[in-house]
């Protein structure tokens, strides 16, 4: 019986007469351009209403885990992890998915608003952070793991942008993903900036102790400042690469730009030779330390700024003070952004600099380089607050 009817319905399709009495290829559109135009415009429209509505459910739904008592959630690899990065891609790539089921024009569309809804998103996501840093900083809103939440944060904007061609398909202009790649720098700039004024914020108070007696006597100081990093940089294992190093990077710079600007307070003042040999021995000492703690933690050797520590060694290692512009010289050289107020507070803490030797040192900077960093030198100096230069103009003939 089956294989009747299927016969019968051949036949019936094969029949002249069944044909069509018109020739379709002259039939016009059912619906204008400008129909398809208005219709796909108020598509996109209500499309774009609903795509912003689930994506900031979704930045709700993450912030709201920020107060949590526990540490945030892992991966069976043990980085910090969250639906939320996948949760807003797919919401993205499937509305891009099925206006490409309806035309090509309309992809295009949904595409442009996918990628602006994102931007937007990113924008959010920011703000979001930048409030979470407020509230907690100034005591309004504690978060019992303020930390672990930015660098989970910092996972989430990594996994956003490895992932982000999933929003890519055939006939997308190349580059059309740029200004979304850029949002998503900026916010891995500004989770990093959180996290280490987070870092700052807990040693400013060990650095106040620095340079001392004490500090030349004993290296207690110093091991206090490498205990609170290493705590604070515990979690870095959290974070997947490249991020880390570029965090772990970027926290050694922060220590050592505080340590610079303890040295350059005038705290302390070499009162004979042996107390400069033994501060030039105490900067090699820490050098060595911030060192080895920073390997410790996972910090790739190329990327070390301590050698900055080393170099500051050598102005107060020198034994004739009339040398000095060579060694001026050697230190801009190899820190452009060095400035006369950071060397002038340097040779401070020698305390046997006459005001000829002082001006004949700088003046090393002033037909020296240009201030500014090179092409792939990370800025430093530049980084420190130049301090205020000493009120005595040194009419001993000391600078003290």
């Amino acid at each position: 019986m089956p294989n009747n009817s299927w016969r019968h319905i051949k036949e019936m399709m094969g029949s002249l007469e069944l044909g069509p009495e018109a020739d379709v290829s002259q039939l016009e559109p059912l619906l204008t351009s400008e129909n398809i135009e208005k219709l796909e415009a108020t598509f996109v429209v209500k499309v774009q209403a609903s795509v912003a509505q689930w994506l900031q459910k979704a930045l709700d739904g993450e912030v709201g885990e920020w107060s949590r008592e526990q540490e945030p959630n892992t991966d069976p690899s043990g980085f910090y992890h969250s639906p939320m990065p996948a949760i807003v891609l797919q919401i993205l790539a499937e509305n891009i998915h099925l206006a490409g089921m309806v035309s090509e024009s309309l992809q295009h569309r949904v595409h442009g608003m996918a990628l602006s809804e994102l931007g937007t998103f990113l924008k959010s996501f920011s703000d979001a952070l930048i409030q979470f840093s407020q509230d907690h900083l100034s005591g309004e809103a504690l978060a019992a793991h303020y930390v672990s939440y930015l660098l989970a944060a910092l996972n989430h904007q990594s996994e956003l942008s490895a992932s982000l061609s999933i929003l890519h398909f055939d006939g997308v202009a190349p580059g059309v993903l740029a200004p979304v790649e850029a949002g998503l720098d900026e916010l891995q700039r500004r989770i990093c900036r959180l996290v280490l004024e987070a870092l700052q914020v807990e040693l400013q108070p060990l650095f106040t102790a620095l340079p001392s007696r004490q500090w030349l006597s004993s290296s207690e100081l110093l091991d206090r400042v490498c205990e609170q990093t290493s705590n604070f940089c515990r979690d870095f294992r959290r974070i997947r690469n490249p991020e880390v190093q570029v965090l772990l990077a970027e926290a050694e710079r922060t220590v050592v730009v505080q340590y610079l600007h303890a040295l350059m307070q005038g705290r302390l003042v070499c009162r004979s030779a042996d107390e400069r040999a033994q501060a030039a021995q105490c900067l090699q000492h820490d050098a060595a330390q911030f060192k080895e703690l920073f390997l410790s933690l996972g910090l790739e050797e190329t990327a070390h700024c301590t050698p900055v520590l080393l170099a500051v060694r050598e102005l107060l290692n020198l034994c004739d003070p009339t040398l000095l512009g060579l060694e001026v010289a050697g230190l801009q050289q190899q820190f452009p952004d060095v400035s006369e107020d950071h060397v002038s507070a340097l040779l401070d803490l020698r305390g046997d600099v006459s005001r000829e030797q002082r001006q004949a040192a700088l003046s090393s900077l002033e037909t020296g380089p240009s201030s500014s960093p090179r092409t792939g030198r990370r800025a430093l100096f530049s980084l420190v607050p130049a301090p205020t230069p000493a009120l005595s103009t040194c009419l001993s003939g000391l600078c003290t």
